[in-house]
């Protein structure tokens, strides 16, 4: 069973972790922004989605330009 405690062990190398909102999206914080990183995780539950797939998206949110919402350049 997937919690936020071990996504985020798994993502700890990204410098961010998985929040959610309880309205059926998680999203990533950026530890040192304390800002939205990235694109919104469509999902209900943690466990709808492997625990691979979090890491994948949270490497890719890492490396995106995506700050709540908006392109930064």
């Amino acid at each position: 069973m997937l919690t936020t405690k071990k996504i985020n062990r798994a993502i700890a190398h990204t410098g961010l972790e998985v929040w959610g909102n309880g309205d059926g999206y998680f999203y990533f914080l950026d530890l040192k922004t304390g800002v939205q990183r990235g694109a919104n995780v469509n999902v209900c539950k943690l466990n709808h989605a492997p625990l691979e797939m979090w890491i994948e998206a949270a490497e890719i949110a890492a490396k995106s330009n995506l700050f709540e919402g908006f392109e930064i350049c």
